[in-house]
């Protein structure tokens, strides 16, 4: 019958109100005398979390690709940028991000990036990036073929339960959030857009996930949406997991193709 506030009063970099991934749904203990009991922390919703990302591109017709990305993070996921940059130093953060961004980007040169609002707990953290990369879209005779998912990823591997192997524990689906891309790629002059992928959507009790393509004039669109509502789900639920994932997979991964005027 009583309002309490849970906090960790040893992390720095989680605003009050929050709560950090590792301790949604877990056991926590009320010290208070003869009233001392264990408590299960609660879940927060998806809102309380993710990270929007927004990408302009332009893509020359030797499959090179420039232009910037903005992300704006919040709640956990801002929480672990912010640890992020207090544990590292500008040329740590600045090789950091280079690989990560390397790991998608073929030929990437890395132009630079800017945090905004890193202090400031009780607002979104913004990231700022430029580069460049030459060889993202392979040419095939007259056609370009690219992926319009520029970077990043959604899908978890989980050896066991990909391979349809029995399992025994729950299934650690990280924390609630919402994730959301939006990227437009300028395609190349005398270039139409010739084949998209099939849009993707799939919603399940525990996670939902979307993605689509779509052209307009000399403009490729990307967009997709990954919401995840439980920290955790029962092995039973093994086959509507790789359900999930085979979906994230097919959405990521799948190749517009355009064709030479």
């Amino acid at each position: 019958g009583k309002t309490l506030l849970i906090f960790d009063p040893t992390d720095e970099e989680t605003p009050v109100g929050l709560i950090r991934a590792a301790l949604q749904g877990a056991y926590g203990n009320i010290s208070n005398g003869p009233d001392s009991q264990v408590l299960l922390m609660p879940v927060l919703p998806p809102e309380s979390a993710g990270l929007n990302r927004k990408g302009s591109f332009t893509l020359t017709a030797d499959g090179a690709l420039a232009g910037d990305l903005a992300e704006t993070f919040t709640g956990d996921d801002a929480t672990n940028e912010r640890w992020f940059i207090k544990d590292n130093n500008s040329k740590e953060i600045r090789e950091k991000l280079e690989q990560s961004l390397g790991s998608d980007l073929p030929g990437l040169a890395f132009k630079g990036f800017e945090f905004h609002q890193a202090a400031e707990l009780n607002k979104p953290l913004d990231l700022d990036l430029h580069f460049n990369a030459t060889g993202y879209a392979r040419p095939a005779g007259p056609l370009l073929l690219l992926r319009p998912r520029v970077l990043g990823s959604h899908a978890r591997f989980v050896p066991d339960v990909m391979e349809g192997k029995p399992r025994s524990y729950s299934i650690e689906l990280g924390h609630p959030g919402r994730w959301r891309d939006s990227f437009n790629i300028a395609i190349p002059k005398g270039y139409v857009v010739d084949e998209t992928p099939d849009p993707v959507n799939i919603d399940l009790d525990f996670a939902s996930y979307r993605s689509s393509v779509s052209s307009k004039g000399d403009v490729l669109h990307y967009e997709s949406e990954y919401v995840v509502r439980q920290v955790e789900i029962p092995p039973g639920k093994a086959p509507e997991f790789r359900r999930l994932e085979n979906a994230i997979l097919t959405g990521e991964t799948s190749f517009a193709v355009l064709k030479k005027q």
